[in-house]
């Protein structure tokens, strides 16, 4: 059994709006749609503030807000996509305190079978007065939708149309029972047409004759792109009249998205009422079988109509718009490349359009204005971004603004004036083209989509792997490197200290609220660093004779309290200056004299000796101590040869006291101890009940009780055999209440870079966990960063483990080679950290515990497509197609080219162009005792070309020196096809050509390396993805389904197939007999090989709608990887999307699974009965008909953040209880709450 998690959410957007509230603070808000999520912003004079956001179990395609002034809320309507289309009622209110909160009024299925989906229209509109919402998802057909007077659902229809290519729709005018509606569509003919249609909401239908405001009109379709996919569809926009236009003008339609920008004005009232009459004239020849004037009539139907007003579009594809302002009719277009214009519309004394250049941004979705020349817009290709029109250029100032091709003509923005007062009548649109950019971006908003390909690497041998994303598109290509750890800014360094193994900060006194010293051990010696102010760090060794012991290593040190004794004879702590120094030879008491700013000696140097008994002295001889910790008011030191030593100090006679001392014997030999902690776990006291020991031949550690009077130190409990030695430990409660004591845990740094956790409680060991950062040994020291307890635990890499959302994190922090850790707070760097790396001391903030970091490297219009990870080289290599941007219709020039970055720097090394014409598909690269080498797949398209028919696979040598990168092909191989995908098998390559599998085996007898086909396979019919393992290879047919093979003696066999209609997009193989896959209708399904009889078949065991396109699939995963002793699963898999999202594949033991799977099951009812959505039915498998009655649920697979929504309802006894007990009593759970939430958290710690 499989769970499906989210690492990072969607972040591709696909619709935003703003509306406003009536005398509410804050009252206007921006909506951000996501694939499947809705964000909330407050808009604020200082930014956007995110509010709130929702889930969405769906695909949206559209949001739209029903125009209703209210005081404190308002209805949005969300449109979701095929497969199984629905209207979703949302209400969104605001309380008098400001707070936010938004739910689901209704859900509306728009679901049928047996209907065509809209193969271009599929949207939602409102009616301006918010009585009427009209949605356009199947051909042929419109859904109308009722509104109640608050904007809710009150009833719904469906109305036939004729216009079966619809393009778009809008509302053109309204009354209280009849409205108006524009339609641009394909007739029968492909000629493009507008029209407009009446809609009764009495009569339930649309009118059969097109209405006279606007009856059909033939647009010239040579202004409009051939693709008509979603980019090249034209949009019409209602244009209303207003007071002071001109007086023919009653308002019109604008169509944007062709070569030009044209208006067409309505028919006025006269003309209307003259057709009207003619109109019944012609019906009434109609009637009496007058054919010729039939004929004429239809001739004159298509007599072309000139636009009112028309200006050239210089630019790509329209995929954006939005009004800056209805009554000034202006409105920001934007195209397919994030190239941003403003249209004008003047309609006072003749009609003009002013088209002027503003500047490029993100390839637009959606743009939403905001106010004062701020707009949002959002993007799928590149980072959405808020944004501000400025009056002067403010960037790229010696460039033109936008450019246009020569062929037509422009005006500058001084000249703008003087064409507009000397306006020629033969003139309706002026083109206004500056220098420089005139858009300037406030805030940019991370995007990952779409997510192309990706590589799964730790580059610079941390330990922590990072992903590198082939990213976005159009003109905003990138790669993305991800990594997953705590923000570290750095304030202060002190350069020159090398070998520091260990650090602690002092005070002048122990109450003090800040830190002036810090103490640094190395492995030779010890030095000691005053904090002047935030630019001054000064060392005060001081005389080794009179002061701290700096000649030798220092083992620990830290201030102490002075204890006292009251009138009662029981203890009192009182603040101090003391500080203790442990050497391997004993104890120094020092004190801080603040006149001279420094530290002296009170005592001479407390040997060993001194604590051995009368007569007992030569048990003492030869001892050094290996290891101390000390606390407010007690030292434990650990002996070599086994013993361990709990002092405590008398101030007043300047003197160490020994408590208690236990010697540890294993298997008749003394047991050497590799580290002691007695850290208090209640902060609210100053000394430990508990004293920790840790053992480096046993590998285990023991927790000892201090308490009894009898001078033993009894141990309360023993850990099991560890994987390793321990190297440092921590008994440490993450909560600063003293009332808290269940969050203790006991932390153990290994020598083999991993940590081990337990939980104590009731003097019990519980739920051990180990978690790995790096090889070294770890240390570990407590640390309190703002108000929150951290542990820094220094290895390979540095981690911290931190409390929150009830339960131990962890969170590497992205720096190397660090050795030592502690914290610091001065009045310089409050609620800072100082670090020791191989350089020296470094001195910084850290926050964000668990953040997400996202480095982009921008490639423009080179969009990369395919990575690979070459580790001989230290390079990334990748494969991108270059599209120069072009008018709408004209020739776009292709380009393809292979570029090759640093692996840590990402600094370009090198490039290689493809030849004319050509388009990388696929990467593979390989190491030989010659050297490393990239195999490059690619593809000549021609234009007439229905199928690809050539193609050529060839490798290329890759050398380095230290600055570049060189590339020249050694072999190159001509296939006639399109080489989709390579991949490695025994040591061969196999391509995918069409509909064949063909392998090459790299031969370099002759002292040249040729590619030699061995072997092929040509039993599909369009295979686009390869996976292998081994000597098994996994095909993916995308218009069939799948096939595993075997590469045995040169040959290729067929192990097993699949023979239904799966349509594959990406395929993976789990293991040899296991498989992991998605297709093109969003589904993830897996199979398993299963022997029958004398052969052998594939059988799905798991099939799962997840509502995204998935391009790839990795083993591993990012984040570190947690290991549960009592949650038995393993994060198995990573898988990509084209909408950004990053997704984590667990796997799970089958007694788990089953519980797991009850718990979705009375969850999905639960809230359901709480008129929540069905779970079951969006997770059922879909196709292009929407969910099969042969599949009533999802199976195999699990939702794994649905799952976790249980964790909500921990603290509520009744839905807990209706959850744990299901509908039935087969459908109780026999796994405790506890456990699930055990489980769900540990599963939380895994993406």
């Amino acid at each position: 059994m499989k769970v499906v998690t989210t690492f990072h959410p969607a972040s591709s957007v696909v619709d935003s709006l703003k509306f406003r509230l009536k005398d509410e603070q804050p009252s206007e808000f921006l909506v951000v749609a996501k694939q499947n999520k809705l964000d909330i912003y407050a808009l604020l004079p200082e930014g956007l503030r995110h509010q709130q956001d929702l889930d969405i179990w769906g695909r949206v395609r559209v949001i739209r807000a029903v125009p209703v002034l209210s005081r404190s809320s308002i209805s949005l309507l969300v449109l979701t996509d095929h497969p199984e289309p629905e209207l979703i009622f949302l209400s969104f209110t605001v309380n008098g305190a400001g707070l936010t909160g938004i739910t689901v009024t209704k859900y509306l299925s728009l679901s049928e079978r047996s209907a065509r989906p809209a193969e271009f229209c599929h949207t939602l509109l409102v009616d301006p007065s918010g009585s009427v919402a009209v949605v356009s998802a199947y051909t042929g057909k419109l859904k109308v939708v009722v509104l109640d007077h608050n904007g809710g659902y009150d009833r719904d229809f469906d109305a036939s149309i004729t216009e079966l290519n619809l393009l778009d729709i809008t509302f053109v005018s309204t009354s209280r029972d009849m409205y108006t509606l524009a339609m641009m569509h394909i007739d029968y003919q492909q000629r493009l047409q507008l029209l407009t249609r009446d809609l009764s909401v009495d009569d339930l239908q649309l009118s059969p004759l097109p209405s006279p405001l606007l009856p059909s009109l033939p647009v010239p379709g040579k202004l409009f792109s051939t693709a008509m996919d979603d980019d090249g569809t034209p949009t019409i926009i209602h244009i209303p009249s207003y007071k002071g236009d001109d007086d023919d003008f009653e308002g019109g339609i604008l169509i944007i998205g062709g070569r030009k920008i044209m208006l067409y004005d309505f028919v006025d009232v006269e003309t209307r009422v003259k057709r009207e009459s003619k109109k019944k004239r012609a019906d009434k020849k109609k009637t009496t079988g007058d054919t010729e004037a039939n004929a004429k009539e239809k001739g004159a139907e298509w007599k072309k109509r000139k636009a009112r007003a028309a200006v050239e579009w210089p630019w790509a594809e329209v995929t954006a718009w939005c009004h800056v302002d209805d009554k000034e009719r202006k409105y920001f277009i934007g195209d397919r490349y994030g190239r941003l214009a403003l249209l004008s519309i003047n309609l006072s004394g003749g009609t003009t359009l002013t088209l002027m250049a503003l500047g490029e941004t993100s390839a637009s979705t959606t743009l939403t204005y905001l106010a004062n020349q701020v707009f949002y817009n959002g993007s799928h290709f590149g980072s959405s971004q808020l944004l501000q029109i400025t009056t002067t250029p403010s960037s790229a100032l010696d460039a033109p603004t936008l450019p246009v091709p020569s062929t037509i003509p422009t005006i500058s923005p001084n000249a703008l004036n003087s064409h507009v007062l000397g306006r020629n009548d033969d003139v309706s649109g002026y083109i206004v083209v500056g220098m420089g950019s005139y858009v300037a971006e406030l805030e940019s908003f991370n995007n990952l989509a779409p997510i192309l390909d990706a590589v799964l690497i730790d580059t610079d041998g941390s330990g922590q792997n990072e992903i590198v994303t082939c990213s976005g598109g159009r003109s905003t290509g990138s790669i993305k490197v991800i990594r997953s750890g705590a923000d570290f800014s750095e304030k202060a360094t002190v350069q020159g200290l090398r070998n520091v193994t260990h650090i602690w900060p002092l005070k002048e006194m122990y109450c003090a609220p800040d830190y002036a010293h810090v103490v640094v051990s190395t492995l030779q010696e010890t030095h000691v660093f005053r904090f002047d102010n935030a630019s001054s760090i000064s060392s005060i060794d001081g005389d080794k004779n009179t002061g701290f012991i700096t000649d030798l290593p220092t083992i620990a040190v830290s201030n102490i309290l002075r204890r006292t004794r009251n009138a009662e004879k029981k203890s009192d702590y009182a603040d101090s200056r003391f500080v203790i120094q442990v050497v391997s030879k004993g104890l120094l008491l020092l004190e801080y004299d603040p006149g001279v700013r420094q530290y002296s000696r009170v005592s001479e140097l407390w040997t060993l000796e001194k604590f051995a008994d009368l007569g007992k002295e030569g048990l003492w001889k030869g001892r050094e101590i290996v290891a101390a910790s000390i606390n407010a008011s007690q030292v434990v030191l650990a002996l070599n040869w086994g013993r361990v030593v709990l002092l405590t100090l008398d101030v007043d006679d300047k003197r160490f006291i020994k408590l208690r001392e236990r010697n540890f014997v294993h298997n008749n030999r003394d047991a050497e101890i590799s580290a002691v902690s007695c850290l208090p776990q209640d902060p609210a006291k100053p000394f430990a009940l508990n004293i920790v020991v840790g053992f480096w031949t046993s590998k285990h550690v023991e927790i000892l009780s201090p308490i009894p009077a009898d001078g033993t130190m009894p141990t309360i409990t023993t850990t099991p055999v560890l994987s390793s030695a321990p190297r440092s430990l921590l008994l440490y409660n993450f909560t600063s209440d003293d009332s808290k004591l269940s969050n203790v845990h006991l932390l153990i740094g290994l020598t083999d870079g991993s940590i081990a956790s337990f939980m104590y409680r009731n003097d019990q060991l519980l739920d051990q966990k180990l978690v790995s950062i790096g090889s070294l040994p770890v240390t570990m020291r407590s640390c309190r960063i703002g108000t929150r307890q951290t542990v820094l635990a220094c290895g390979s890499r540095t981690a911290i483990l931190f409390w929150e959302k009830e339960r131990l994190m962890y969170s590497p922090l992205i720096l190397k080679d660090v050795t030592a850790a502690a914290e610091l707070s001065t009045n310089a760097y409050p609620s800072s950290i100082v670090l020791a790396n191989s350089d020296g001391l470094v001195v910084g903030n850290v926050n964000n515990f668990d953040k997400l970091h996202i480095r982009s490297i921008p490639l423009g219009l080179n969009n990369p497509l395919r990575v690979t990870h070459i580790p001989a080289l230290r390079v990334f290599a990748v494969a991108c197609r270059c599209i120069t941007p072009a008018r709408i219709s004209d020739l776009e020039d292709i380009r393809g080219s292979i570029q090759v970055f640093d692996d840590i720097s990402f600094n370009k090394l090198g490039h290689f162009n493809l030849e004319q014409g050509e388009e990388p598909t696929s990467l593979l690269s390989f190491t030989t005792n010659s050297g490393s080498y990239l195999c490059v797949a690619a593809v000549t398209l021609e234009d007439e070309d229905t199928e690809a028919s050539k193609g050529r696979i060839f490798v290329l040598e890759m050398t380095s020196n230290a600055l570049q990168v060189n590339m020249s092909v050694v072999t190159s191989y001509d296939v006639k096809g399109c080489p989709y995908a390579l991949t490695s098998v025994n040591s061969m390559i196999a391509a995918a050509v069409n509909s064949m599998v063909v392998v090459f085996k790299m031969d370099t007898g002759s002292g040249n390396m040729i590619m030699a086909k061995i072997a092929t396979w040509n039993h599909n019919y369009l295979v686009t993805s390869l996976a292998s393992r081994g000597n098994i290879i996994l095909l993916g047919d995308a218009i069939s389904s799948i096939s595993m093979l075997r590469l045995e003696d040169n040959r290729l066999h067929l192990i097993a197939r699949d023979y239904g209609a799966l349509w594959p997009t990406c395929v993976e193989l789990i293991s040899n007999s296991t498989l992991i896959g998605a297709n093109s209708e969003y589904n993830l399904y897996t199979f398993s090989l299963q022997n029958s009889g004398t052969r052998q078949l594939l059988e799905r065991d798991g099939n799962y709608f997840l509502g995204d396109l998935v391009n790839k699939f990795l083993p591993g995963t990012l984040s570190s990887q947690e290991v549960s002793l009592d949650a038995p699963m393993q994060p198995q898999q990573l898988f990509f999307t084209s909408a950004g999202l990053i997704g984590v594949i667990i796997d799970l033991a089958d007694d788990l699974a089953l519980d797991l799977t009850g718990l979705q099951r009375n969850l999905s009812n639960y809230i359901q009965n709480q008129e929540g959505p069905n779970h079951t039915k969006y997770r059922t498998p879909k196709n292009v008909r929407g969910r099969s009655d042969a599949d009533a649920s999802s199976f195999g697979f699990l939702d794994g953040d649905f799952l976790e929504r249980f964790l909500q309802f921990v603290g509520n006894p009744r839905a807990l209880k209706r959850i744990m007990d299901g509908q039935s009593e087969p459908e109780k759970l026999t796994i405790s709450a506890d456990k699930i939430q055990k489980v769900l958290e540990s599963m939380q710690s895994m993406h």
